[in-house]
């Protein structure tokens, strides 16, 4: 019996008894204006997910933009019910009531959910407005601890072990951060990159000794690391490459740890099977340009009725160009506010938000092509969200 599909970040889908689950939904756009999604979760993942039907909830842990992708909820998300905890003020509901126009349910002393049973707890001493929430089933418990990795009160962890000690032991699956979840001490001024690594590695053993204490006292000897596939521009100091997540996982490695860190399109079964992916899917990243790379490629095929015309890529920053091409390249903040909508290419070719590889040909023609066809895009994907690009994907 599957537990949960791993999709990404803090966000897994679990289903039983014909009802689906699915935590703290974050899949395209940028959080705190420049975090994004590092790995993206699978295309097939998130459009499954858009194609559920009213059996399939979602359960909010907390409002941090990392776990509450407004613009996916507004386009693909509206009818679906939220299960929200019960926080001393009602911020997080009003958000997704009033300002994204969907229903909400507080978890408060508990809710239901078909088969599902969901309860939250606080942890004052860390925040009012954070929660670890249980999802019950039948047949296994997934304790959803998110961010909340500081070491637990003695009495929330005792009502934690509560839940825990309906289930076999085998059958408790405890999700839980490892990484930092700031810009500290990366962008920091004066601080040099071997003071940074230093104060890297004490903040990892922090997390190691929180999460280890948490485990321990639920009694159970595994847990699984995820709330750390974040990433953002290191302005300050560069790690010699490395992200922070990376210089974590080296940490737990160096430590002889194995718990497991989730990673888009894993899935866990019962008895603690992990299950890795066999093949090389497509991120919804990737997927998104790709298909807007066909939409501008095939309309001036046939603008110039010309098979051999040049064409437009879209890259990162560490992409190999296309020589032959005109690469338009930019960060993955800067591609996020496209393939949502709220910027066009022209905050490329125009506003300098990345830079543009070309042959040696004038290309002048092209980029006012470009340009006209990105303001139809962008108004297509306001329209459309996420199915815009399954519209585009399959264009020559």
């Amino acid at each position: 019996m599957k537990v949960f599909d791993f999709i990404n970040h803090a966000s897994f889908k679990c289903e039983h008894s014909g009802s689906t689950l699915v935590t703290d939904p974050w899949y395209v756009s940028n959080a705190f204006g420049g975090w994004y999604q590092n790995p993206s979760p699978l295309c097939s993942n998130v459009m499954d997910l858009i194609n559920s039907d009213d059996k399939t909830g979602v359960v909010v842990s907390h409002g941090h933009d990392d776990h509450l992708d407004d613009w996916f909820i507004q386009h693909h998300l509206k009818k679906k019910i939220f299960f929200c905890p019960k926080f001393p003020t009602p911020g997080l509901e009003n958000r997704l009531n009033k300002n994204l126009g969907v229903i909400t349910k507080s978890i408060g002393e508990g809710e239901r959910f078909g088969k599902f049973i969901i309860q939250q707890f606080v942890n004052p001493d860390f925040t009012h407005y954070d929660a670890v929430v249980t999802i019950e089933t039948p047949d296994f418990l997934i304790i959803h601890a998110n961010d909340n990795w500081h070491k637990w009160p003695e009495e929330m962890a005792l009502k934690i072990k509560n839940v825990v000690s309906r289930y076999n032991i085998n059958n408790v699956y405890l999700l839980i951060q490892f990484g930092v979840a700031d810009s500290f001490p990366v962008n920091y001024e004066n601080i040099n990159k071997l003071e940074a690594k230093k104060i890297l590695n004490d903040r990892f053993q922090e997390y190691l000794n929180g999460t280890e204490s948490n485990m321990n006292a639920l009694g159970l000897s595994q847990m699984y690391y995820y709330a750390n596939q974040s990433l953002f521009n290191y302005k300050n100091i560069d790690l010699d490459g490395q992200s922070m997540n990376e210089l974590a996982q080296l940490f737990l490695k160096s430590k002889k740890k194995n718990y497991v860190q989730l990673l888009p399109g894993m899935s866990v079964n019962i008895g603690h099977n992990v299950v890795y992916p066999t093949e090389d899917k497509i991120s919804i990243f990737k997927y998104c340009l790709n298909a807007l790379e066909n939409f501008i490629n095939s309309a001036y095929e046939k603008y110039t009725n010309d098979k051999s015309c040049i064409k437009v890529r879209f890259k990162l920053p560490k992409d190999q160009v296309s020589i032959n091409d005109i690469n338009y390249i930019a960060e993955s903040e800067v591609w996020n506010r496209i393939i949502i909508g709220e910027l066009t290419l022209e905050s490329i070719i125009i506003g300098g938000a990345g830079s543009v590889s070309k042959p040696s040909q004038n290309i002048r023609d092209h980029h006012m092509f470009v340009s006209k066809r990105a303001y139809m895009a962008q108004g297509m994907i306001q329209k459309l969200g996420l199915l815009f690009f399954k519209e585009f994907q399959n264009e020559s």
